[in-house]
């Protein structure tokens, strides 16, 4: 059977994938903030810079395109340019944007950013960059090695505030949601509580509805419900004692009559009609018995004392009273020694009763009954190799009055009870009953009632 996931993984799946998604978007967004914040900050200093070059350049006489002028205190350098190179100088960089009619571009080999200037005298232009830490760093004055280390330490800091911060945030929303979703079950535990109740027919269990909304509702339909099938239930099940004990009166009658005038007309002895007659009362008188047990066995607000009941030797003496009333079948027997449980032995007896005489009455030519101990269980085995059941019809073969199809029809006998009686009766001593069918031909029925003699 797949194991289902269940639904609080959902929901903690999903919260996490929800703050997974509003992680990254916070983070993507806030890079994207902090790169404008870089652009925009370097183009002030680039236009300081090469306001600063400008006005020191008139000094000093440049003719050599890799002319450097060192701005003291910033972290920035100036190098002038001519006209001519300017297409040359920019093609490979790319343009990242233009601040206050300023265009910045990004050196991609050394993931710094550029500017040029034009500048007051001559056709010439200043580039302006960043300086890259790693290649330049000993050209660098004192001050702007420390800067760099001052820096490098802030943004440790800050990496380390942020993290701090974000698993600070995941923790307190997952220990709040922990905490919401332990409330939520505490009120969901009273439904798996019921369910598992109802599940073994005690349709008198009643949710406690002092529960806030939307659970109120949902446990007043609940208990609604298990109102309506337990009065639905009862109504069937005086019902059904009522038809099994006033058909039973006038179905005696009906025999007594039959007999009475067989008695003083000997010649209705061979006449078919009669004798169909005979077998139709029968038939209606066992079907009035059968309906009175299933209606019995069904009661589940029957509360009688089990018995320790040795199931080995009534399993053989069932299976020995079939053998001896049906000398065509063939009869084999695998039954473990001593078994013993803790029961109604009228339910023991309906059990092996019904599913021998199922087995018989559907089988070709064998029967083979086995009693077996497996682990904490005792399984009653009973193997036919008749037609068996289509395998769609299996799930319904369990149900009161079921025909399943022509193989096991009318003409094999039978209301379609005896099975039904099987499983109130097994559900009653909480075992369980599977129905399957033989590769080659046949049903095999498989009882479990727990081992509870220990």
């Amino acid at each position: 059977m797949k194991k289902r996931i269940h639904i609080f993984w959902h929901f903690y799946l999903g919260i996490l994938l929800s703050i997974v998604t509003i992680s990254l978007f916070t983070i993507v967004y806030f890079s994207h903030i902090g790169e404008e914040y870089a652009i925009r900050a370097f183009v002030i200093d680039a236009k300081q810079v090469a306001s600063y070059a400008n006005a020191n350049a008139q000094q000093a006489k440049i003719n050599d395109f890799d002319w450097s002028l060192e701005i003291d205190k910033h972290g920035l350098r100036v190098s002038m340019l001519e006209a001519d190179g300017v297409l040359d100088y920019l093609a490979p960089m790319e343009f990242v944007a233009q601040v206050d009619r300023t265009d910045v571009y990004i050196d991609p080999k050394r993931d710094i950013y550029i500017s040029l200037h034009p500048m007051t005298v001559g056709n010439d232009f200043l580039i302006v960059r960043e300086i890259d830490f790693e290649k330049e760093f000993d050209k660098l004055n004192t001050y702007q090695k420390n800067e760099i280390k001052l820096n490098d330490e802030e943004d440790a800091l800050n990496t380390q505030f942020q993290m701090t911060i974000i698993i600070g945030f995941v923790v307190a929303i997952a220990l709040t949601l922990l905490v919401l979703l332990t409330w939520l079950k505490k009120f969901l535990r009273p439904i798996q509580q019921a369910s598992l109740e109802w599940r073994e027919g005690n349709l008198a269990t009643r949710i406690d509805v002092t529960s806030p909304e939307p659970f109120y509702t949902l446990f007043v339909t609940m208990n609604k419900m298990a109102e309506d099938l337990e009065n639905l239930i009862e109504e069937q099940k005086v019902m059904s004692f009522a038809m099994s004990h006033e058909l039973r009166n006038p179905l005696n009658g009906l025999s007594l009559a039959i007999e009475v005038v067989a008695r003083e007309h000997d010649y209705l002895k061979d006449d078919p009609a009669y004798n169909k007659l005979r077998r139709y009362a029968s038939e209606l008188e066992n079907l009035s018995l059968n309906i009175l047990t299933l209606a019995k066995v069904s009661n589940v607000e029957s509360h009688a004392t089990f018995e320790t009941c040795n199931f080995s030797n009534l399993v053989a003496e069932r299976v020995e009273f079939y053998s001896q009333s049906n000398p065509k079948i063939q009869y084999q027997s695998e039954i473990e020694p001593d078994l013993k449980l803790k029961a109604l032995p009228l339910y023991l007896e309906l059990i092996v009763d019904n599913i021998v005489s199922n087995a018989a009455r559907y089988t070709k030519s064998m029967v083979t009954t086995k009693l077996q101990l497996s682990e904490k269980w005792v399984e009653l085995i009973v193997i036919d190799n008749g037609p068996g059941i289509a395998p769609e019809q299996l799930d319904f073969a369990m149900m009161p009055f079921s025909r399943l199809d022509h193989s096991r029809s009318k003409s094999s006998g039978g209301f379609g009870l005896g099975l039904a009686i099987v499983g109130s009766a097994v559900k009653r001593l909480a075992g369980t009953i599977e129905l399957t069918n033989n590769v080659s031909q046949g049903l095999t029925v498989r009882v479990k009632l727990p081992n509870n003699t220990h």
